[in-house]
């Protein structure tokens, strides 16, 4: 790291409360010329040149301006290391591309953004081979090519429409997406093993529609319904892919009667829900008894309090629902 003379440091002085690691520490000002500045002469000439900044935490951020805008490159290293972990690259303030590398200097992911809020996204693997070149319009996908680890190309999106294949930066596969008019659709997820993992459906990107998860032996694990985001539906839980439980949803509350199941198929509990609460018959069930407990809003009460508070409830929504009369029709 370029050695800072003291008298070009700029130390920022923060409260006694505020330990952030980001902190500035030292500062330096370099004209474009290469001849040092001090922070008043920089904030007096035309700010052509470059500012470099020493964090707390070990960072090292240069920062490149053209009269007084930010120009060129502006990257960022690992703590305490000369390898640059986030570069920027502008043209008279405006940001035309942010690139992400590892410890190594390799690339990750870089955004090129065009105009028209047209974004070109590239991720590499960890030996530098591109995974993915895609084109964004604002949040849609235009186009897309997915790679293997040898480069081979496994998937496309055009026009918005295709599949996308999302893979970790050693190569294993992490999804696989249907993409429809430039959004998600359908995504597959899967197990280290390869195995399937999940399959949900969208809309509007939010879950809407069927989603099943699975084991990584690849037997049913949970299957589930949803409504643009809230779960709507059975919810059904498997153990060793025999159907143990079904649960009723009504936007995102439990509400109508809970199954439990044994692992030979064998109803062993049945629990009423309303809005998220429990209320009415519950029943577990013994090779020889039958267990009954009684629920109100959730409120464990007897059958004969149960009926009674419920015959009050429906007195009251009667009521309530009777037309208003107006005074003329009241007389009469």
């Amino acid at each position: 790291m370029k050695r800072f003379s003291p008298w070009l440091m700029a130390i920022v002085v923060a409260s006694c409360q505020n330990h952030s690691t980001d902190q500035v520490l030292l500062q330096q000002f370099v004209h474009k010329y290469g001849f040092n500045l001090s922070e008043e002469e920089w904030e007096q000439r035309a700010q052509e040149g470059q500012v470099i900044s020493l964090l707390q935490n070990g960072v090292k951020i240069t920062r490149t301006y053209d009269n007084g805008e930010l120009h060129g490159a502006t990257t960022h290293t690992f703590p305490k290391s000369a390898v640059v972990e986030k570069s920027r690259l502008y043209d008279q303030g405006v940001l035309l591309s942010e690139t992400l590398q590892d410890i190594h200097g390799m690339p990750i992911r870089e955004e090129v953004y065009e105009f028209d809020d047209r974004i070109i996204l590239t991720l590499w693997n960890e030996t530098g081979v591109p995974l993915s070149v895609e084109e964004y319009n604002g949040d849609l996908l235009v186009d897309g090519k997915y790679y293997s680890s040898e480069h081979v190309l496994e998937a496309v999106v055009e026009n918005g429409n295709g599949v996308r294949m999302k893979r970790d930066r050693v190569g294993q596969i992490i999804s696989r997406d249907r993409i429809e008019n430039g959004v998600l659709s359908e995504r597959t997820t899967y197990h280290p093993n390869g195995e399937t993992h999940t399959v949900s459906h969208y809309h509007d990107y939010q879950l809407h529609g069927n989603q099943t998860k699975y084991t990584a032996s690849g037997r049913p694990l949970m299957n589930l319904h949803w409504n643009h985001g809230v779960l709507d539906g059975i919810k059904t839980n498997y153990r060793n892919g025999i159907k143990v439980s079904e649960t009723p949803y009504l936007h995102g509350q439990k509400h109508g009667t809970e199954l439990h199941y044994d692992d030979i198929g064998n109803l062993i509990a049945e629990i009423l829900w309303r809005n998220d609460k429990k209320h009415g018959c519950c029943k577990s069930y013994t090779e020889d008894s039958t267990d009954t407990d009684w629920f109100f809003n959730g409120q464990i009460v007897s059958s004969q309090k149960f009926e009674t508070l419920q015959t009050r409830e429906q007195m009251i929504a009667d009521f309530q629902a009777l037309p208003e009369l107006d005074g003329e029709k009241a007389i009469r």
